[in-house]
């Protein structure tokens, strides 16, 4: 009897300690946060910018350069009949020319050369104004008074000198396409007349002005 007794104590006991122990609780490590790669979006080259920038205002200015020729060829060609036609080529060809020989003249200007200035002068020209007639109606036209022409050299040097030296010589008028106009275009659009050429086979040569 008391060896049952003894032996329901430790069933007992043996009870009392397993339902009195904790369970054995597993350590769970929180997970490590996961990092999302963002795209990172492409920046565009400032540089790059700046070229798309300076190609497009290049572009403007080639079409208002563009707009602007074709606005001066259409007035200089504008007096021109409906027989004659002078194209594009032509007129930057002769506008060229003729600014040339201007500013040459400015240097003839400059030294009083008579002889050098003779040589851009038609021949037409010289002879009117190698006529002691023509000299002299020439002269009762002029201004001022005190001036008196006793040749083509003379009216050079106080004539022809002193109306157009160092004038700004901008644009050129066609009268046919052998005659042309060269001006001064102010800002109002009006336009001062300062030199007339005429083309003989095939060059340019001032044409003086007849009384």
């Amino acid at each position: 009897m008391k060896k049952i007794y003894v032996l329901i104590s430790l069933i007992l006991g043996v009870c009392l300690i397993s339902c009195g122990s904790k369970p054995q609780v597993e350590d769970i490590k929180p997970e490590a946060p996961v990092v999302e790669e963002t795209q990172s979006l492409e920046v565009e080259d400032t540089e790059d910018v700046t070229e798309v920038e300076e190609d497009v205002e290049l572009i403007n200015e080639d079409v208002s350069i563009q707009e602007e020729d074709e606005e001066e060829y259409l007035r200089s060609t504008q007096a021109l009949s409906a027989d004659e036609f002078v194209t594009k080529d032509e007129f930057t060809e002769d506008k060229a020319e003729i600014l040339r020989i201007i500013k040459e003249l400015q240097k003839v200007m400059e030294k009083e050369d008579v002889e050098a200035w003779l040589k851009y002068v038609d021949k037409d020209s010289k002879n009117f104004y190698s006529n002691p007639v023509n000299i002299r109606k020439v002269n009762k036209k002029l201004p001022n008074k005190a001036i008196v022409l006793n040749g083509i050299g003379d009216y050079f040097k106080y004539v022809f000198i002193p109306s157009r030296h160092n004038r700004e010589i901008t644009e050129i008028r066609y009268i046919s396409k052998t005659n042309t106009k060269a001006v001064q275009v102010h800002e109002d659009g009006s336009i001062t007349r300062y030199y007339q050429f005429i083309k003989v086979n095939g060059k340019w040569y001032v044409q003086l002005d007849r009384v």
